[in-house]
């Protein structure tokens, strides 16, 4: 794996970083990693101290990202390109059952937000493991 040095430190792979050392290459992505990768962050950005339910976003988002993948249970070929295009804020607005996480009272789950770190989660993950 190359390493990129990051404010003199070896051990940090920002977004920026991810985004100009790592555009040109390809990644193999399991749906469980994406899917992993969409719980984690929803429950991290709830603004609300109650627990919510996220099943109902994770499997919709999990039958609209599983149409990537030719076999659910084997890896997906992903450019950088191809990843950031499915996971964006609008691809999310367009699942009711995420979009619903945009409405939460009295506080609201930022799609732009959760699109991103979802993204860079799932890129960052892969890069630190090869």
């Amino acid at each position: 794996m190359d390493r990129i040095k990051t404010n003199d430190r070896f051990d940090k792979l920002t977004n920026l970083d991810i985004s100009t050392h790592y555009r040109d290459r390809e990644f193999y992505i399991c749906l469980s990693t994406i899917q992993a990768s969409m719980a984690f962050w929803i429950v991290a950005q709830n603004p609300n101290k109650q627990l919510i339910d996220i099943n109902p976003a994770l499997r919709a988002f999990t039958k609209y990202i599983s149409q990537l993948f030719e076999k659910d249970s084997f890896p997906e070929n992903f450019t950088y390109n191809r990843l950031s295009e499915a996971i964006t804020e609008d691809t999310l607005a367009n699942i009711p059952e995420i979009l619903a996480l945009n409405n939460l009272k009295p506080d609201f789950i930022d799609l732009g937000a959760l699109a991103r770190n979802v993204f860079y989660m799932i890129l960052r993950e892969n890069i630190t493991q090869s």
